[in-house]
Order: C-alpha cells, then structure tokens, then sequence
C-alpha cells in the first residue's frame, strides 16, 4: 500500500456586520461570509530508486544505507533487482538468487534483494522491486532472435544504442516476453516487495524493430513490410507503424499485470517512462491504462535542455503525463544535482500545479550518501 501525504482543506471565514444605519434601514442585521481555500501543503512523500551494484556490495552496506534513510524520513526505496545499464556489470544480471537470469558477478552468496527487504521493513520503509525491461544485455546474447533490430542505411543490423556498447531485445517478440515476464513472477513470488515498478518498456527510434518476426507479424497484418516505411518525416504509415507498436507494449503491461494479480492480487504497479513528448520511441503511456497504479515520469529538465518550469507547465511532462493517465497516480521523478533554486521553483509549480502529486522520487546514477538523503529531506516542504 502507498505511503500518502493526507491533503485536507482548511477554511477561514470572516464575519463582515452592517452598519447600524443599515440594520435599521433594512429591519435587520445581515452578514457576508468570506471564505478562502488553500491545500494542506506538507511535506511530500520522499522516494529514492537505488542502482544495487553502486550501493550495496555486502550487508553492511544495507544497514548503512537503510539506517540513513530511515534518519531522512525516505519512505520507499525503489531497488534495482535487475541491472539497468551496462557498466559495472552488464544490463539483464540480476542481484538476487535466480533460477532464470544470470547473476551478477558478487551477488550469488549475498541475496542483495532479500537482505535490503528484511533491513527496510524493520524500519517500515517500503521496497518496490524495480526491474528494467527490453535494455538486457543477458537476453540479448542468449537468442540472436531476441536481438532488437533497426533500420540504418537500408540495411537491418542489432541495435546497440547510440555509443554502440548498449543492449537491446524487441519487446514485440513473444520469447522475450516470456523471458522478461518470468523474472517479474519470479520476483514477486519469492520476495516481500511492497510493488513493481518496470523500466525501459519502450524502443529508441522509430525504425526499430525490424526483426523477421515483427516484420512478418506487421505484414501479416497490414500488407506490406514495415522496412519500406520512410522514418525520416511524419505521415499516414509511420503513425500507422507507430500505433502498432505501442499497443503491442500496451498489451505486454496487460500481461504483466495478469501475472501479478495471480501471485500478490493489487500489488502496487507502475512504471518509469520518457516524456511522453518522446513518441519516436513508441511508449504511449495511455495504453498502460488501466492497468497500472501510478506512473513515474522521468522530469529531468536539464537532461533535454529544457528550463525547470518544463517539470510542471501547461505543456511540460507532468501535464502530457496526466493528459495520457487521467486520475492514475504520478509519482514525479527527479535529479538530486540541481541547484536550490531550481528545486523550490519545480516544488513549488508542482504544489501549485499538481496539488494531487504527494510523492517525489529521486535517482542517483551512482552510490547514494547521507547528505544526499539529508539535503532531500531538507527540501521535503518546500
């Protein structure tokens, strides 16, 4: 269950008497009551998604990290189950005992998900498993059919990100969907998480993928094969392509969510996603609806260049997420490297904006400190 901030609604009111003159004149004594309204603003709910190859190594590591949480007033820690880049070890590795997916390398005596569980839950802090989907480096080189495949040059090669040293799978493929929809059952029938929350449900670009299979499964369908499709500009076939693609996933967080609801039925579902400005990369958020809980849009402002009122504008990603979710939870997601004047003014244009918005979560690439936690509990009221 979600750790809410209760909004109450508090009025005052003030009693404005006539004028003896116009008491007697009117026969009797009349009031106007004057009434202002304003949210409870207290302090949001603080969150932290943690990288387990940067941050616990061994169990003293998880005492460490908990006992400082839990002294910042962090309410959930959202642990990385399953390795989410490929850096220290490669995307797909996971940190706990798996029977499915290789374990990292110094995970397979030390049961990092078991023991930051049992350490957070001493200190009623909640554990949501957070597991990366299609960025996976172990399926990619398990099955050269699960390899997401794009279009470049006119010529159909793996994707391998833009640096070339990053792995992919196509979510369309039913194999890589039993894969990654395994792991999350396993998850979630042998640990206590408090929820899951899925990372990386989408592609990079629109000319991908173009695997054999999802070009025959689109022709079959459609007449004609995706690879004739011209990427470079916007026109009738490409949103064609597009909004295929994005109810495949749609139908992949269907899934996921039947999976769940037969192990812990309402555990507590969401997802990380890119701004949904980004529809080149086919993650349509509307069709993870109803299926999810709560959506955890990654507003990094200053990754994309844009201001710090891009977080909670009009036209900036807290609003294209709620246009997409409706009355869905959004958990905004946040950077710890600004500056104190870019966070009170994006906590206070979501107060202001997003009254609804309780929680915040905050990523570190790295390894979390103390002052890190400190300066995010600081900043909770602002």
């Amino acid at each position: 269950m979600m750790v809410k901030v209760e909004k109450t609604m508090k009025r005052s009111g003030k009693r404005f008497l006539l004028t003896a003159l116009t008491a007697l004149l009117m026969g009797l004594m009349l009031y106007a009551p004057v009434q202002t309204a304003s949210a409870q603003t207290g302090p949001f709910v603080s969150e932290v998604i943690v990288r387990t190859v940067a941050n616990f190594k061994n169990h003293n590591d998880v005492v460490s990290f908990v006992n400082n949480a839990a002294k910042r007033n962090i309410s959930v820690i959202n642990l990385a189950v399953k390795q989410d880049e490929d850096d220290e070890v490669p995307s797909g590795y996971v940190f706990y005992k798996s029977k499915i997916a290789p374990i990292a390398p110094g995970y397979a005596n030390f049961d990092a998900v078991k023991d930051v569980i049992a350490e957070a839950h001493k200190k009623n802090i909640q554990v949501r498993a957070w597991i990366p989907q299609f960025h996976d480096r172990a399926a990619f080189d398990k099955n050269s059919e699960w390899q997401m495949r794009a279009l470049v040059g006119g010529k159909v090669v793996p994707f391998t990100g833009s640096n070339g040293s990053e792995y992919f799978v196509n979510p369309l493929h039913p194999d890589v969907q039993a894969y990654e929809r395994s792991i999350i059952r396993e998850v979630a029938a042998n640990y206590d998480i408090d929820g899951v929350v899925l990372d990386w449900i989408r592609f990079d670009d629109y000319n991908m993928d173009m695997g054999d299979y999802t070009r025959a499964q689109y022709m079959s369908q459609y007449g004609y094969d995706p690879i004739t499709i011209s990427f470079a500009s916007d026109h009738a076939k490409r949103k064609e392509w597009n909004e295929w693609r994005t109810t495949k996933l749609g139908e992949y967080v269907r899934d996921v969510r039947s999976d769940l609801d037969g192990i812990t039925p309402g555990l507590f579902f969401g997802a990380y996603i890119l701004p949904p400005e980004f529809v080149e990369c086919g993650q349509d958020v509307a069709k993870f609806m109803p299926y999810m809980d709560f959506i955890a849009p990654m507003a990094y402002f200053d990754d994309w260049d844009f201001p710090p009122s891009w977080v909670y504008d009009d036209t900036g990603i807290l609003s294209q997420t709620r246009q997409k979710t409706g009355g869905a939870e959004i958990i905004a997601t946040l950077d710890t490297d600004w500056t104190d004047a870019q966070y009170h003014n994006v906590h206070q244009g979501i107060r202001a904006n997003f009254p609804e918005i309780s929680n915040l979560g905050f990523f570190v690439y790295g390894k979390w400190t103390d002052n890190e936690m400190k300066k995010i509990n600081n900043r909770a009221s602002w």
